[in-house]
């Protein structure tokens, strides 16, 4: 008979040693950083930011330009302020000619640009364009203010 046979089937055994030292040096190491950072760390007693830091700038140096989706997440026109532009090369011109006379009148404007998430950048890129002509076109030495405006709307408690 084969000595093999006379053996048995092989015990599997897992030797822990090496992860009984990790764990250990894990334990160690936490300990020496908490310590450190406790030495680092100095009671402060930090600025309060004031209230007129954080709050918007007036309305009068704003101006919403809004690109109107329709059914399928692709661009139906612009809305700046209240006023309705067609989507395309016409309206494009006829909205860079509205906003040209109001960056002359004050070279501070900002416009704020609100588009839904699914539209297309094709419908962005030509109204960046239309704002950096405009603002050429005014006789501004500075770049217009543009602001990508991303509105977060909270569900309604019922």
């Amino acid at each position: 008979m084969s000595r093999l046979h006379e053996r048995g089937p092989a015990r599997i055994e897992a030797n822990l040693t090496p992860m009984i030292d990790i764990t250990f040096l894990l334990v160690v190491f936490f300990v020496v950083v908490s310590t450190i950072s406790e030495v680092e760390s100095v009671e402060m007693e930090l600025p309060k930011p004031e209230p007129t830091a954080s709050a918007p700038p007036p309305d009068q140096s704003r101006s919403v330009l809004n690109v109107l989706p329709d059914e399928e997440g692709e661009a139906a026109g612009y809305r700046l302020n209240s006023v309705e532009y067609p989507l395309g090369a016409d309206g494009i011109d006829a909205l860079r000619r509205a906003l040209t006379p109001m960056l002359r009148g004050n070279p501070d404007l900002r416009i704020n640009l609100r588009a839904d998430r699914r539209t297309s950048q094709k419908h962005i890129a030509p109204l960046l364009n239309a704002i950096n002509e405009a603002n050429t076109r005014s006789g501004s030495a500075t770049p217009a203010r543009v602001n990508l405006v991303v509105v977060t709307r909270r569900k309604e408690i019922e």
